[in-house]
């Protein structure tokens, strides 16, 4: 039935929108017709990251991309109503009918208020070229939101002093091992600098919280991870889940209210990124510098993990057949296991012992930081389905084994006559994790790279898009695979 319906969308909506030329004014339109291959059934590590979920499970697989989105308007107006659409259609071994994005969008003056999902970054990374920014990347299929925000920096007080910032409240819905359960998030940046400084300075924080719903397991008896059944979802709750401060929303309940586990660390599931940069305007380009910290507890700001997170190099030349260039290194070894070098430096003490992070995992909510099995965060964390065989643990509780990982990764965009290039290479070395449940991986390395290539067909008035990719090393199995498509925009 599935199939059925998938082919009915597939060949119905070009013919609908193509008689509808008087809408055609009102919105931009785009239609992607491919095919994947690769020589495991599955999809190398360049193709299937930072995909918005929007990618098959098993190969070969036949795709339709079609996309919906209000016409931009370059008047700068203070009401606006917009909205967007994008619908992929997976035939092959696992058919499959994928939403990435279905929202409407009202802007009033600096603020901006949407409801559904949306393909969005968090952090301060180059967004068109990055490895993935580390807490919220696009890896994985948006989640459904309701979000406000001042998406552009908006002067504050002085010409030189702008920010911008977001709220938001989701649904992670119902996955492997729990349901029912929510999305806390917020974001804040300031920028440091008229918007035509030659140096501009920036930072700010980006904080995730999974909390409430209901765990679909059974736990044992007398396990304190767990209250009448339920993880907690109260007012209180979520007054600690906003500001994880403890006795910020008054006294802190008895056990009789709520389980021991969580009023020992914190309601919820909090993990993020505190984001520091510099963009630099020179002669003959523009540089950006930028640095993400990962938290996933309270060693960040104790200074005991700042080594852990994302460093980054943006270059985008005015002139030249390299349209940017993006370098990154990616730590995530130490995880509050010991103070970082920083912290040492400064003679600070290790302010919480024995508080490892065990990134992008929780001891509630087992599915991990994830939303239907894809990482929600850097896809180098990947998800413990996709290592090989012999590097998995027998434990399904473990959504990443592998996260104690340095990556070096590098990009670049670049353009001869017509033709567009895009080339992504890294090279990981993988160390496991230090969870005692985890199953030591001895460090290993893995290399891989792809390229897209985009051509334009002048007499079909549409573009070429051809991607080859190719996995090698010992922590995902060795990997060839292309994609070949058609796009056509209106």
């Amino acid at each position: 039935m599935k199939s059925i319906t998938a082919l009915i969308i597939l060949f119905a909506l070009p013919a609908v929108f193509a008689q509808e030329t008087q809408l055609k004014n009102k919105f931009n339109y785009e239609f992607e017709v491919g095919g994947y291959f690769s020589l495991t059934n599955k999809l190398p590590f360049w193709q299937a990251s930072n995909q918005y979920g929007s990618i098959p499970k098993e190969l070969p697989s036949f795709l339709c991309r079609q996309i919906l989105r209000t016409k931009k308007d370059t008047l700068n107006k203070f009401f606006r109503l917009d909205y967007g659409a994008e619908l992929v259609t997976l035939l092959g071994r696992q058919p499959q009918l994928i939403i990435p994005e279905g929202y409407i969008c009202a802007k009033v003056g600096a603020f901006e208020i949407y409801a559904g999902r949306k393909r969005e970054i968090f952090g301060l990374v180059d967004t068109t070229l990055s490895s993935g920014s580390i807490s919220w990347s696009g890896n994985a299929l948006p989640l459904p939101k309701l979000q406000v925000s001042i998406p552009i920096y908006t002067k504050l007080f002085f010409k030189w002093l702008s920010f911008k910032g977001t709220y938001a409240h989701g649904w992670f819905g119902e996955q492997n091992y729990a349901k029912g359960y929510y999305l806390h998030q917020k974001s804040l940046f300031f920028r440091l600098g008229k918007p035509t400084a030659q140096i501009k300075l920036f930072g700010g924080i980006v904080h995730n919280v999974q909390w409430g719903g209901t765990p679909k397991v059974t736990l044992p008896e007398g396990d304190d991870r767990l209250y009448n059944g339920k993880f907690p979802e109260d007012w209180f709750v979520y007054g600690n889940v906003v500001f994880p401060l403890k006795k910020v929303w008054g006294t802190i309940p008895k056990y009789k209210d709520y389980n021991k586990f969580e009023l020992g660390n914190r309601f919820g599931n909090h993990l993020g990124s505190l984001d520091a940069g510099a963009e630099i305007t020179l002669k003959k380009a523009k540089l950006l510098l930028y640095k993400q910290f990962v938290f996933d507890d309270g060693q960040l700001f104790g200074l005991t993990n700042t080594d852990d997170g994302l460093y980054g190099i943006s270059l985008t030349p005015y002139k030249s057949a390299f349209k940017k260039v993006v370098f990154e290194y990616l730590y995530t070894k130490n995880q509050g296991h010991y103070v970082s070098a920083f912290g040492r430096l400064l003679g600070l003490p290790d302010r919480h012992p024995n508080e490892e992070n065990f990134l992008f995992n929780h001891q509630q909510y087992l599915d991990g930081w994830s939303y239907n099995r894809y990482t929600i965060g850097t896809p180098f964390l990947t998800p413990e389905e996709n290592l090989r065989s012999e590097k998995q643990v027998d434990n399904n509780y473990i959504f990443v084994n592998n996260n104690r990982v340095w990556a070096f990764y590098l990009a670049t965009m670049n353009q001869i006559g017509t033709v567009s290039f895009t080339n992504r290479i890294s090279f990981s070395k993988n160390f496991g994790s230090y969870d005692v449940v985890g199953k030591p991986i001895s460090p290993v390395t893995q290399i891989s790279y792809g390229v897209n290539t985009t051509i334009p067909l002048s007499r079909l008035k549409a573009h070429l898009n051809v991607s080859i990719a190719v996995d090698h090393g010992d922590l995902i199995r060795d990997n060839f695979g292309s994609y070949v498509s058609i796009i056509k925009k209106w």
